[in-house]
């Protein structure tokens, strides 16, 4: 199911309208964005969990920020978590077999995967990289959009826009 443009505002909206103080909020958003950006793939979700409850923080947006590595966004991430990675650490290029499902069930297969074991280190260092680069970059952003919006709404923001209330 793919996610409508009224799903996103409903799920925003309830990000800008939780209990806690902004900052609070801004921090949980910040983990979870390192958390989802980190290396550890298939564990940001457990990871997560952990972490807000440990440290109390809002579960809400430790996960929101968390999810922004998503099936969608998964490609490009470790795509551009590999290249900053191979700035820093110098690796053999790739030399990947051919795939097909016939060459799947094979273990000479899986052994020229296995021998490409060396691209990990640059992975693993770009992949925290960008994790402290987008939680720096998040915290401030979320701040700023939740003073903005509570400035602008209070607590809570209309459930029907202004324009749609006034007859005229």
């Amino acid at each position: 199911m793919l996610i409508s443009a009224v799903m996103f505002r409903k799920a925003l909206r309830n990000l800008l309208n939780l209990d806690d103080p902004p900052e609070r909020i801004a921090l949980a958003f910040a983990v979870g964005t390192f958390i989802g950006f980190s290396p550890l793939l298939g564990l940001h979700t457990i990871l997560a969990a952990l972490v807000a409850v440990i440290w109390r923080l809002n579960k809400l947006a430790v996960f929101t920020g968390t999810y922004l590595q998503n099936p969608w966004t998964m490609a490009p991430i470790i795509v551009a978590s590999w290249a900053i990675g191979r700035w820093f650490i110098d690796s053999p290029s790739m030399d990947l077999p051919v795939m097909s499902l016939s060459a799947l069930l094979t273990a000479q297969f899986w052994l020229s995967i296995a021998a490409q074991w060396r691209q990990l280190l640059p992975f693993a260092l770009g992949a925290t990289i960008l994790s402290v680069v987008s939680a720096a970059i998040s915290y401030p952003l979320m701040l700023f959009f939740l003073r903005a919006y509570r400035r602008k709404y209070g607590r809570r923001a209309p459930l029907v826009p202004k324009s749609i209330t006034e007859e005229g």
